[in-house]
């Protein structure tokens, strides 16, 4: 068999038959203190999920030890938030901005950047929260492994070191317009609104997550507990999402997405592909409701 080349256009290896191979990259899905969910708003000139909402991550580097580690390097160089075994101190934490366009453009190592500092990513908090594989049609591809950390739930007085460590920013517009935490109910109610995009990944862990960080009668740490016996007793950090088309609704307006064999059998994403092949109208449903439309 011949061997893979490289598509200099797109960095991604490509077979005899003209399919990429996907590229490992790692994202990360981060709670604060009272379980909003960490987004970031792409720019409209970056070359994947351009103007989307997405989850801080990207490809995974030379230097990345582990899919973990890469996870938490894209978040701290995309919103400026530190996942470390210790906090950071007040003295680095205002260095961060350019550290990152340090990080970013090369001229300095994250790791190197840890090591000085004596710390050390927290990649023991990470947990498996699906893998995502984008399909043999796009010109680009990702084997994406997500991950789930939450931040403390601390009591500290606001402006703390702890708060600000964890305050997310914008990279200046390298890659992202904009950093913060949402809320589901208020991510969900913007994407049903069409006033925000969403892919697929983004829209069915959101959904996923919702039924328990928008259970009120739960504390915050309870909401936690819940989402983690939730993962472990599903198996939901082995699922493997190939997304593929399986049809379409009567109306013939939108597409109704499958997983694949190694993905979750009982949803399906539903939605149209509008201007630029960006999303719309995307709803996650279980797989007999989605039959009916």
């Amino acid at each position: 068999m011949a061997a893979p080349k490289v598509n200099p256009h797109s960095y991604t290896t490509v077979q005899p038959t003209g399919v990429a191979v996907p590229r490992p990259s790692a994202s990360l899905v981060l709670l604060d203190s009272q379980n909003r969910i960490l987004l970031t708003h792409r720019t409209s000139t970056i070359g994947s999920f351009a103007n989307a909402h997405v989850f801080p991550g990207g490809n995974q580097d030379p230097e990345d030890t582990s899919s973990e580690f890469c996870a938490i390097r894209e978040t701290f160089e995309e919103t400026g938030v530190l996942l470390t075994t210790s906090p950071a101190p007040s003295s680095l934490v205002s260095t961060f901005p350019e550290v990152r366009k340090a990080i970013h453009s090369h001229k300095l190592k994250f790791s190197d950047f840890l090591s000085s500092n004596n710390l050390a990513a927290d990649v023991d908090s990470l947990i498996p929260y699906t893998t995502w594989i984008t399909p043999p049609t796009m010109k680009k591809r990702y084997e994406t492994k997500m991950f789930l950390a939450f931040l403390p739930v601390s009591s500290s007085v606001e402006g703390t070191v702890e708060e600000n460590v964890n305050l997310p920013t914008s990279d200046g517009g390298v890659e992202t317009l904009s950093a913060s935490f949402m809320t589901a109910n208020e991510i969900l109610a913007a994407l049903g609104k069409n006033e925000i995009i969403l892919f697929p990944p983004q829209a069915y862990l959101i959904t996923r997550l919702s039924r328990f960080t928008n259970d009120t009668s739960l504390s915050v740490q309870q909401q936690r507990e819940a989402i983690k016996s939730w993962i472990e007793q599903e198996g939901v950090g082995k699922y493997v999402f190939e997304p593929r088309p399986e049809g379409k609704t009567k109306d013939g307006k939108r597409l109704i997405l499958g997983y694949g064999p190694r993905g979750d059998p009982h949803r399906k994403s539903v939605l149209k592909f509008g201007k630029g092949g960006m999303p719309a109208d995307l709803q996650i449903m279980e797989a007999t409701e989605a039959a009916k439309l």
